[in-house]
């Protein structure tokens, strides 16, 4: 439908006037500028969140920092200024001080790390040869504060032959034991702490059958192998260190007791290879190992603006993607609730009799219902959906402003101009939705603005009890993730990852409570009388 030129007249200025009385409501403005930062902050959250919405779920298996690192503003205050914060360190390999290698082997620096070529026919010896790489980092962190760390490179083994003993043959079918080489090799690396104690972190026999035999010993292969080595603090590396499976945290805080220089050595051990216990001939005992560069990381305990929760994702980011899922719920749900109250409250206000009463039946039965358990049931009939909550939560939120709505309309039908639209011929309809629904509009917009809050609430409680949408990142999901996680408990009580999902739905909630405010005093002559 077009507007004349004095519909337009008319609308321009009564929205003049409803600024200017909204503008002189100093609870009404700040509701207004607290809903354009929520608006901002929902319109470039991918501008303000450090990352993506799909690193931050709980599904997500990408780590930002330690479980629950604090934020690191905190430390401004001395007794956590030095903690440890999310930090690679570059291990770049060199030969230890002093080291020469004999004839039999030759050694080649890439780019990412050495190459040792082994030739035992070149010193005419059988004797094992040993390699020693080693390098240094600066720990200037707090002691005994680190809880894991993360420590990555690369390896690979090739003697210049191989074979395959056969066992025993059952036909044509035969079992062979293990593969041979003409190289036999031995990888492990260790750790040097300041007060000189040192730490055996790995060995390629110990981590390929870690799980079987955590106190596994080094062992020499003579096999082809390659490994990329992502080592973290884990039960099998407590085992090995004598430390409980459980005591990964006091291990690795033993591990780092002061600040200082902590010096890794990478040792690689070569000898001839044997075939059935015998040693290959010497001409034939050649081979390489490559080791690649390392990286130390450290977990940080402090990380970003909000720390990290239980799953070691970046709360702050949570935060920031949260708002656009708690606003498009929460308007969507309110406005189709509004619509569907409009619509029953005008139609059984101005058709009356059957009509009427059928609608009002339906509303006393959808009031009497328990909502919060038939959305339970309904959601885990129909799935975990960000839509489907708010069609449900619109459905279960119409019923009293239906009745508010009718009992308007009941006697606005009365009126003169009503009247005289039924006997200039208007039909039912036009008269419904052309003169009576401008006149209820005011009840609706207050009904609108004050129902957002609820539907917030609402979704954050499904949330919370586990029957939100589990792939969008809303905050109710953030106090479901902080409860699974134990962030409630007296041993954690992580309240960065408590107190800004909470805080958040608090605030949205009052922004809207306040323009619904504002909103009434001026559609509410009464209200308006009073101030």
């Amino acid at each position: 439908m077009v507007l004349t030129r004095e519909s337009r007249i008319i609308w321009k200025r009564r929205l003049q006037g409803f600024w200017f009385e909204y503008s002189h409501n100093k609870i009404g403005l700040v509701g207004l500028g607290l809903l354009i930062l929520y608006i901002s902050v929902a319109i470039f959250a991918p501008l303000i969140a450090p990352f993506p919405a799909e690193e931050v779920r709980s599904s997500s298996m990408v780590r930002h920092a330690d479980t629950f690192a604090l934020p690191e503003w905190i430390t401004v205050f001395p007794p956590f200024s030095d903690w440890p914060r999310e930090k690679i360190f570059h291990l770049n390999w060199s030969l230890a001080n002093g080291q020469g290698l004999p004839p039999s082997i030759e050694a080649v620096q890439t780019s990412n790390g050495w190459k040792f070529i082994y030739d035992a026919n070149k010193t005419k010896s059988a004797e094992p040869v040993t390699i020693t790489l080693t390098s240094s980092l600066d720990y200037q962190y707090a002691p005994k504060v680190l809880r894991q760390f993360t420590l990555s490179f690369s390896w690979k083994a090739s003697p210049s032959n191989t074979t395959k003993t056969v066992k025993f043959c059952v036909g044509s079918i035969c079992v062979y034991g293990p593969e041979t080489g003409t190289m036999q090799y031995l990888l492990k690396l260790d750790m040097k702490t300041p007060n000189g104690t040192v730490y055996s972190l790995w060995d390629q026999n110990w981590f390929q059958i870690r799980d079987i035999n955590p106190r596994a010993e080094p062992a020499f292969w003579s096999s082809n192998s390659s490994s990329n080595v992502r080592l973290t603090p884990l039960a099998e590396l407590a085992v090995k260190l004598g430390y409980a499976s459980y005591e990964t945290t006091r291990m690795v805080q033993d591990m780092f007791p002061s600040k200082g220089i902590y010096t890794f050595n990478f040792t690689i051990i070569v000898k001839p290879g044997e075939a059935e216990g015998i040693m290959v001939p010497l001409e034939k005992a050649k081979g390489y190992v490559e080791v690649s560069n390392a990286e130390f990381n450290t977990w940080g305990r402090v990380f970003g603006l909000l720390g990290t929760d239980g799953y070691r994702h970046d709360v702050f980011s949570q935060l920031i993607w949260g708002s656009r899922i708690s606003i498009a719920i929460g308007i969507s749900a309110a406005a189709l609730s509004v619509l569907f109250g409009l619509i029953v409250g005008i139609v059984a206000g101005y058709l009356g009799g059957v009509v009427d009463e059928i609608l009002m039946r339906i509303v006393d039965i959808l009031i009497c219902l328990p909502a919060l358990p038939i959305l339970l049931v309904l959601i885990a009939m129909f799935g975990y959906n960000v839509w489907y909550v708010v069609l449900i939560l619109a459905i279960f939120g119409w019923q009293g402003l239906s009745r508010v709505v009718r009992s308007q309309v009941l006697s606005l039908r009365e009126m003169t101009f009503v009247e005289s639209a039924i006997a200039s011929g208007g039909s039912k309809s036009y008269i419904m939705f052309r003169h009576i629904l401008p006149n209820v509009l005011p009840i609706a917009l207050t009904s609108l603005v004050l129902s957002v809050p609820g539907a917030i609430i609402t979704e954050a409680s499904l949330s919370f009890l586990g029957f939100g949408d589990p792939f969008a990142p809303t905050w109710g999901k953030m106090l479901q993730n902080a409860y699974d996680t134990n962030a409630f408990s007296p041993v954690n009580l992580a309240w960065w990852d408590i107190l800004p999902p909470g805080l958040a739905i608090t605030f949205l909630c009052l922004t809207f409570v306040f323009i619904g405010h504002a909103v009434d005093e001026i559609v509410n002559p009464r209200l308006r009388r009073r101030r």
